[in-house]
């Protein structure tokens, strides 16, 4: 499994429930040329199979909704971090997760 290696057509996954219009600015901001709407763990896997290159969410999630996710996206090449840029982490004291991108090792976004 390896993420995406494109360099323009990107692929976004999210939520149709759980849209942003920061989300909405970024994918804009990228070049986004699909949205395909998943479930959350899904959502993950998509971007480790290389179908999609990007994961933006930007309300909270718990860190058992994230964990295996993120581990399936390194192990495949590609990277979580928070919406700044900033390391995603895990064994906080509030299990409450912040926005996080989940993105192929090639995109680049900030």
């Amino acid at each position: 499994m390896s993420v995406s290696k494109r360099t323009a057509n990107f692929v976004a996954v999210g939520s149709r429930s759980h849209k942003h219009e920061e989300e909405e600015k970024l994918l804009s901001k990228i070049g986004i040329s699909e949205t395909v709407a998943k479930g959350s763990s899904l959502k993950f896997c998509l971007v480790a199979e290389g179908t999609a290159d990007i994961y933006y969410r930007h309300g909270p999630t718990m860190e058992w909704d994230t964990a295996a996710g993120h581990a399936v996206v390194l192990n495949a090449g590609g990277d979580v971090t928070g919406l700044n840029g900033e390391p995603f982490l895990y064994g906080k004291p509030v299990m409450l997760n912040p926005g996080f991108i989940c993105k192929s090792g090639v995109l680049q976004i900030i």
